[in-house]
């Protein structure tokens, strides 16, 4: 720039400055829910992680997973649930990119830990007619008569019902536990498989009417994907115990058993739809050949503790301390 004034050399060099800085600022700028929609990023998909206990946002922000489900709180009190702010930045990984977070939501049991639960309920005389016994697996956990108006309005019909909670936190959308409980009420309701079903689709139709494109994914229950409306009310489906544990933990499941689910599952692939899938696994050997035959399913798997009180980096079991004078 031989024979520039000095004055106009520092305007053109300001100039380069301001030019060549704008773009990356508002680069920037740009939320993560800009570049890419929770759908897409649903859509696209390739690893997943899975954790409802003991949850720090701090720690679940550094994994390097496309897709979390955590609770809507630290402990599953309203006291100590998430801030919509610390669910915003679980939405963005290390690398800056897009990552799905799913809020747990039991719809075919109540939970003795959660704000609506009445510490009478548990007195028979006392207890609302949706309620059947306790779980006997988890006793903090009662199955529900989910067909009965008074549930679903703790659900997502009344003024102060859990899915608020969770579309005021900003989660993409929710993971529907317990969706296979209709196979205990059978005997009791023989529509009861329809009216889970019919309990999904009005689910979501109400949140997305509240939020577009609010995101559906149940865990098991993959027989009611026969049902094409089924289908096409979720935007991804989850399955437990495809290969090990569905019997005793840890062992594998029978040919049959594992086939009759895949072929659910399938239904989903065929529609071009995300199926992910925890198995509650520790020893490398089985964790190397489950991952071989679900990713050989088209399917996305994940390894658990079942406690679900870690997030699994990878498929090896979480180091733990020992305890004192242990070896």
């Amino acid at each position: 720039m031989r024979g520039v004034p000095r004055f106009q050399l520092s305007l053109v060099l300001l100039a380069l400055v301001v030019l060549c800085g704008a773009p990356r600022a508002v680069a920037q700028a740009q939320p993560p829910d800009a570049a890419t929609s929770p759908a897409r990023a649903l859509a696209a998909a390739k690893s997943w992680g899975y954790q409802l206990q003991k949850i720090d946002p701090d720690v679940l922000a550094s994994v390097p997973y496309d897709v979390i489900v955590i609770d809507y709180s630290r402990d599953g009190s309203d006291e100590r649930a998430l801030t919509p702010d610390e669910v915003h930045k679980l939405k963005v990984k290390s690398d800056g990119s897009r990552r799905v977070v799913l809020a747990y939501l039991s719809i075919g049991e109540a939970e003795k830990y959660r704000y609506y639960w009445q510490p009478d309920w548990e007195t028979s005389t006392l207890a609302p007619p949706w309620l059947a016994a306790a779980n006997k697996r988890y006793a903090t956990n009662f199955p529900v008569r989910y067909w009965q108006a008074d549930w679903q309005a703790i659900v997502f019909r009344g003024a102060n019902n859990y899915l608020g909670r969770i579309l005021n936190a900003g989660f993409d959308g929710i993971y529907l536990d317990r969706v296979d409980v209709h196979q205990e009420f059978e005997k009791e309701n023989p529509a009861a498989a329809e009216q889970m079903s019919a309990l999904v689709k009005a689910l979501a139709a109400h949140a997305r009417s509240l939020k577009p494109g609010f995101l559906i994914v149940p865990q098991n229950g993959e027989e009611l994907l026969e049902d094409a409306g089924y289908r096409a009310a979720i935007d991804a489906i989850a399955k437990e115990d495809l290969l090990f544990g569905a019997g005793r933990s840890k062992h594998p499941n029978s040919q049959q058993q594992t086939d009759e689910g895949v072929g659910y599952l399938k239904l989903m692939t065929r529609d071009r739809k995300p199926v992910f899938v925890v198995e509650y696994l520790d020893n490398p050997q089985d964790i190397a050949s489950a991952r071989t035959r679900i990713e050989a399913y088209g399917f996305i798997p994940h390894f658990a503790e079942r406690k679900l009180d870690t997030m699994r980096v990878g498929d090896l079991p979480p180091v733990r301390a020992r305890p004192a004078g242990k070896r």
